[in-house]
């Protein structure tokens, strides 16, 4: 396993059995694989599932398979649960209140447990879905469930205007993928914005292609909202990639809008440039084609973000242009400032719809008011949340804040 992974586990572990820590090195020497176990034992689901992973690892090892181990990664609220939970872990845990476990759960944690993430010897992530992986494969036949390439899901022809086409003619360009669906409104909302993009974005550049992902219940609702658009779409009837696809890209809501780069000349999978672009297109601004990730932007465009990363969200949503142009110019200078804190989104909430109102009310922040609101939103640490008093915002007052948040709070 690689250094760098090995100092987010931390120099120690634990295991149950005999009340033992082992030195992390050794443990992870020679393995190729490991799974981290994100669960705790107040945990109803992770109570059900523990016992059919026990089984799962224990045959893993007693079938000869010695190149792979499982870490527990505890999110219990005790000492004694924790000693409860893991007397019946026959693998290594991290220690109980170990600070890596702050720092993995940001890096590969979930909304929600049981999580079970699956890692190469690099700490790069094979799959996310490990849960599901012990579910349908008991036996571990095909561990470590490494997901289907992109090149394997994709069907041989794309839907034109004028018809089907080899999907090996966008091989060269930029893909940029939309998932939507006709019976969704605010993808019919967003569709005619897309659309004009498209042909604007076309009058300059030839070297991208848009295609529309489907999550349409019928082929007549599908041939009606694709009559509405100006680019590609895989056809209706390739339900499997559609699905393949979503859950590679980890879809969970639409409308949704990604960018890959193209087919590397020597052969190989697309690069991902960025899973949220929806923002540029709404901003109108298409000179930073192919969009490569920013770390500040709207509060409503950042969509799963707020999930996966720690996030400074400064609210004025009743402020008039300038105010929120200020606010605006603000965030953008602090992510410049602190742009060493790479898990952290610096975000702005000038919508009174959106996300906003839900944002504010899990903060238990006023629902309205006409002074700016920050807050930071660190839903990876298990829900945590930190507020400011503050109402005049600049710089340094936000930069400071960052570094001195205050008391944590949950929600």
């Amino acid at each position: 396993m690689s250094e760098d992974f090995l100092k987010s586990i931390g120099n120690e572990l634990y295991y149950s059995e005999g009340e033992r820590v082992s030195n992390t090195t050794d443990v992870m020497s020679g393995k190729k694989t490991v799974m981290l176990y994100f669960s705790a034992h107040w945990c109803p689901p992770c109570q059900r599932f523990t016992p059919k992973l026990v089984e799962f690892y224990n045959a893993l090892k007693e079938g000869g398979k010695h190149d792979f181990e499982l870490i527990f990664v505890s999110f219990d609220k005790n000492q004694n649960q924790y000693k409860e939970y893991t007397s019946k872990m026959p693998w290594p845990c991290l220690p109980f209140g170990s600070e890596s476990i702050q720092t993995l759960g940001r890096k590969y944690g979930s909304g929600g447990i049981p999580h079970l993430v699956v890692l190469d010897d690099k700490g790069d992530v094979i799959t996310d879905e490990g849960v599901d992986g012990v579910t349908l494969d008991e036996t571990g036949e095909r561990y470590p469930w490494k997901p289907k390439e992109l090149s394997e899901l994709w069907p041989e022809k794309v839907l034109t205007k004028s018809g089907l086409v080899d999907s090996s003619t966008l091989d060269d360009k930029y893909l940029m993928l939309y998932f939507s669906a006709h019976w969704c409104p605010p993808c019919r909302k967003f569709t005619p914005v897309l659309s004009e993009a498209y042909t604007k974005l076309k009058a300059e550049r030839d070297d991208f292609e848009l295609v529309f992902v489907s999550s349409d219940r019928d082929q007549e609702g599908f041939d009606e909202y694709f009559g509405e658009m100006t680019f590609c779409a895989l056809p209706f009837e390739e339900r499997e990639a559609k699905s393949g696809i979503s859950k590679k890209f980890g879809i969970q809501g639409i409308p949704s809008l990604l960018v890959l780069g193209p087919v590397p000349s020597g052969g190989g999978e697309r690069p991902l440039i960025n899973k949220s672009i929806r923002s540029f297109i709404e901003d109108g601004d298409f000179s930073e084609f192919p969009f490569h990730p920013k770390s500040y932007g709207t509060l409503d465009s950042a969509g799963g973000d707020i999930n996966d990363e720690k996030c400074l969200i400064i609210f004025h949503e009743y402020g008039d242009d300038d105010d929120q142009q200020e606010i605006i110019d603000v965030v953008k200078a602090v992510s410049e400032k602190c742009k060493s804190m790479s898990d952290m989104k610096f975000l702005w909430a000038l919508n009174p719809s959106g996300f906003a109102p839900r944002v504010r009310s899990a903060a238990k922040l006023p629902a309205m008011s006409e002074d700016p609101a920050m807050i930071i939103l660190d839903i990876p640490d298990k829900g945590g949340y930190y507020t400011s008093e503050v109402t005049d915002i600049t710089v340094e007052n936000v930069v400071d804040f960052i570094k001195n948040p205050g008391e944590r709070k949950q929600l």
